[in-house]
């Protein structure tokens, strides 16, 4: 259903959408989804509630890191029509003109950065980034830098920018990896301008 969601406001946004094209598309009732979410408005936050999700316990990754860049790739898009990310971004725009819709994003950013802080928090101990690092400045500047990579490709969605953007992303990790001190890396530090820009 929640995918049925995303595919219809990706085409025709919030307030073009109507309960009744969603409920033919997902091949059920308007009265079945209006039972289980009561108004249009409520399935539109249960559908970006569901995407921002964290993952339980029990699919434990290999790292910290290789979560969290599993998280950050998650924003490039995976083909020229990326359904849900037109409809992150058209939830983004709903926002402008309604409250609880921007409230609502907002706390689902607050939940996402807090996670990706953790995770920085437990790769800064797994060794894996610097220990000078401040874990939440960084999980603030990369969540904005991905969601600009969104909007990049929103604008652009050929594959040649989603390569592009993708790239950007794989250097945006390198430099925090490389910035790792210790005898175990062979990459020198970076300068302290560097440092100072992702911190």
């Amino acid at each position: 259903m929640l995918g049925i969601v995303y595919e219809v406001i990706s085409e025709s946004g919030i307030d073009g959408a109507s309960m009744r094209q969603i409920a033919e598309r997902a091949q059920v009732s308007t009265g079945t989804i209006n039972y289980h979410f009561g108004n249009k408005q409520k399935l539109i936050m249960a559908a970006l509630q569901a995407a921002y999700e964290t993952p339980s316990e029990q699919e434990p990754s290999s790292s910290p890191l290789a979560q969290l860049k599993v998280f950050a790739f998650s924003h490039i898009f995976r083909s020229t029509n990326d359904r849900f990310w037109r409809f992150w971004v058209n939830y983004a725009a709903a926002g402008t003109r309604n409250n609880e819709l921007r409230k609502h994003q907002n706390r689902r950013f607050e939940k996402q950065l807090g996670f990706w802080r953790k995770l920085i928090e437990s790769a800064i101990k797994a060794g894996e980034l610097p220990a000078e690092l401040q874990a939440h400045r960084a999980a603030e500047h990369l969540l904005i830098f991905v969601h600009g990579l969104v909007m990049r490709q929103i604008l652009r969605p050929d594959a040649d920018n989603r390569s592009h953007c993708e790239s950007l992303l794989t250097d945006y990790f390198e430099v925090l990896e490389q910035a790792q001190s210790g005898a175990d890396r062979k990459s020198p530090r970076l300068p302290a301008r560097m440092m100072s820009e992702i911190n």
